[in-house]
């Protein structure tokens, strides 16, 4: 098994499966979506408010594992690992987290579907979809949507799911076709992200937009907010249905 952990790290690891925390599934149907930016910036505000959080690199590209060595020491800790190929399941036994955590993101592979999605499905209690305001993008994420929602572990218990638009640009035709994509579903979406270097400049220094408290920031900031409060409004909803 492959891992990253931070050298700061003491803290005994357990069993992911054995975690206090809520899982949140990062994914989406095709690559470039922005999931790894997602689940970079979740880690990211989560840490910084003190929260132990665990990121877990399920992509073969790599991009969170290594994001989170980017990170200085100066910034609050991330425990980040990644899924071994040689593993059949994301949430194998083998996997190990801080003891503490409380958020584990997964950033997902991309192009899943049938069994292995399934199974991607399986031991997380929140999942985030992206979404691109694409005309090729929006067609791929309502077949994505469809064969997430019928999946067996989806059909035996549903979680939350969000939708995330990605890279918005407002004010342009796509992206009044992305909402009233959106509204037919009668899936929430907390979020909508705008296109913007930010991100790039943010990956690029281990950071996340939490990070930055430059007025640069604010708008981006506002939104990562919102989201946050929607995923702590399941979390609470959650722990009350236990």
């Amino acid at each position: 098994m492959d891992t990253s952990k931070s050298k700061r790290h003491s803290e005994p690891l357990i069993s992911v499966q054995a975690l206090n925390a809520c899982r949140i599934l990062v994914i989406n149907g095709k690559g470039g979506s922005g999931k790894t930016t997602v689940s970079t910036n979740l880690a990211s505000w989560f840490a910084q408010r003190g929260d132990t959080t665990a990121l877990l690199d399920a992509d073969p590209q790599g991009s969170s594992e290594y994001w989170v060595r980017l990170r200085s020491p100066e910034l609050p800790e991330i425990y980040g690992f990644k899924i071994d190929s040689t593993l059949r399941t994301t949430m194998s036994f083998q996997l190990r987290a801080p003891k503490s955590t409380k958020w584990l993101i997964t950033d997902a592979p991309p192009g899943l579907s049938g069994m292995a999605l399934d199974d991607m499905v399986s031991n997380h209690d929140l999942i985030l979809i992206l979404v691109m305001s694409s005309e090729m993008d929006i067609r791929a994420s309502a077949r994505f949507i469809g064969d997430l929602l019928l999946t067996q572990n989806m059909r035996r218990k549903r979680r939350p799911i969000g939708v995330i638009a990605n890279r918005i640009k407002q004010q342009t035709n796509s992206w009044g076709s992305l909402q009233r994509f959106l509204e037919s579903l009668r899936i929430p979406y907390p979020a909508k992200l705008r296109d913007t270097q930010n991100y790039v400049k943010a990956y690029a220094e281990g950071k996340g937009i939490i990070n930055y408290t430059q007025q640069t920031h604010a708008s981006d900031n506002a939104d990562w907010k919102t989201l946050i409060d929607w995923i702590e409004a399941q979390n609470r909803e959650r722990h009350w249905m236990k």
